[in-house]
């Protein structure tokens, strides 16, 4: 069994001994690239691969940094990542024995990072762009035959009872169920991430040049253990408890009263008897400035923007976002009767602040402009809320539903 380079542990999945490399290689630079000059966004990256020839430029002097990055060529590019001499023949109709890539997809196979079920009619299609997605699984694919603890952490996120994944794609549609596992992993890991708008554009292309930092970032990640990744923990929490509490925040459970005691249970306004509220997941993000509140939770993203408001210099407090479902036994349901309805701290009347983050994210939320279109008399509506929640040393808070079933914690 051979070691794997820069890591403390040895590999051996199905049989297979799998090294993984990350150096060692004749230098180049990619101040050699006619096209990637020391201001290209990409340079310190493809820099990086380049010196350590995972990805190499053209014989014409170019690397091509716009170009969308082919099978053929990301199999080649991780097959590059690892030195062994394992390989599966390939069964595809299109990549003949004198394909350049041949050897790079027949180690892919062994390996596991491609997987032939994932291919129809028995073509591999070698020159098709790789979309996201798919760069998504391979990497996956990757670290799960490294490290075992990777499959059993996709498949809790993908089977997960309160999965939530931080990209558009989760409530707007475009990412399937069965995805879910391995864009969690390049998520929590930080491998790949969504752009600005919030999406993961699971069916975009990926040039050249997102391909070396994505490969940086891989290689990286190979290095470390799954729980060294907070967002990682994070979403891992969320799947099977629907909050992400204990991971993001320093508060701890009271007793024996978990977040999963209350998920999905009627809370009735019993004040008014307005209408039946449930809670069905809650995000904790601490951080006093927008900065701070991004760097603490990988979800963070979904409800935090510049224009979000913080009590800045103050650490007492912390973001708490709610989706819960309302049901109104009214036809027509005020504000007050909503805000007045409920004896619990977490039902709240106020909505996300960040309306570009309730537009990208597809998220439903509270407006006070729409409130008599949300609400319709017996028709159950699911959206999120935002609140404050006191984080003082000692600080309790909690939530009771119908049956007297309690949700409660306290800051230690």
């Amino acid at each position: 069994m051979k070691k794997i380079k820069g890591l403390t542990k040895f590999a051996l999945v199905a049989g297979l001994s799998i090294p993984f490399l990350f150096g060692n290689h004749d230098s180049a630079s990619a101040a050699a690239f006619k096209d990637v000059d020391s201001k290209h966004w990409a340079y310190q990256n493809v820099e990086k691969v380049a010196s350590q020839k995972l990805v190499t430029g053209y014989q014409d002097g170019t690397f091509k940094p716009s170009n969308n990055v082919t099978r053929a060529e990301f199999a080649t590019f991780l097959s590059r990542m690892f030195e062994g001499t394992d390989r599966k023949n390939e069964p595809f109709t299109d990549v003949n024995d004198t394909h350049w890539a041949k050897d790079a997809i027949e180690e892919g196979l062994a390996l596991g990072f491609i997987q032939e079920v994932d291919f129809k009619n028995g073509k591999f299609e070698p020159n098709k762009a790789m979309t996201r997605q798919e760069i998504a699984k391979w990497l996956a694919n990757g670290l799960k035959v490294t490290n075992g603890e990777y499959d059993t952490i996709a498949n809790e996120i993908q089977n997960g009872k309160y999965t939530l994944l931080p990209v558009a794609e989760y409530y707007k549609g475009g990412l399937s169920k069965s995805e879910y596992g391995n864009v969690g992993l390049m998520l929590g890991t930080g491998i790949m991430s969504g752009f600005e708008d919030g999406s993961f554009k699971t069916s975009g292309n990926t040039t050249r040049a997102e391909v070396a930092t994505i490969l940086i970032r891989f290689g990286e990640a190979m290095k470390k253990k799954p729980t060294d990744f907070k967002g990682l923990n994070e979403l891992i929490e969320v799947a099977k408890t629907g909050t992400n509490m204990l991971s993001a925040t320093k508060f701890e459970y009271r007793k024996e009263d978990p977040f999963t005691n209350i998920i999905g249970k009627p809370h009735t306004f019993s004040r008014n008897n307005a209408g039946v509220a449930t809670i069905e997941k809650m995000i904790f993000v601490e951080g006093d400035t927008p900065q701070k509140a991004m760097n603490s939770s990988i979800f963070a993203k979904m409800f935090i923007g510049k224009n979000t408001f913080f009590f800045e210099g103050d650490n007492g407090v912390v973001k708490v976002f709610t989706e819960m479902t309302f049901t109104s036994s009214r036809d027509k349901l005020s504000i007050d009767d909503y805000s007045n309805g409920s004896m619990s701290t977490f039902i709240t009347n106020t909505g996300i602040q960040e309306k570009e983050k309730v537009k990208n994210y597809g998220l439903t939320t509270l407006d006070a402009d729409n409130w008599g279109i949300l609400f319709k008399k017996d028709q159950k509506v699911k959206y999120w809320t935002e609140r404050f929640n006191e984080y003082e040393v000692g600080r309790h808070d909690g939530h009771t539903t119908d049956d007297g079933t309690r949700f409660s914690f306290r800051r230690n």
